[in-house]
């Protein structure tokens, strides 16, 4: 038995893929900046002596 196509509207474009790419990037850069800022405010408690 051959497996059936997936429905024509659930495929993968070029723009659902942009856009995925584009989302990705923005909550990679968002976690770094997160991290770079945890980092930063624990050296800061370090140097005052928190």
């Amino acid at each position: 038995m051959k497996p059936q196509r997936r429905d024509e509207g659930r495929r993968v474009t070029a723009e659902l893929i942009t856009f995925y790419a584009l989302r990705a990037h923005a909550l990679r850069a968002a976690a770094y900046r997160n991290a770079v800022r945890a980092l930063w405010r624990a050296v800061v408690r370090m140097v005052r002596g928190r």
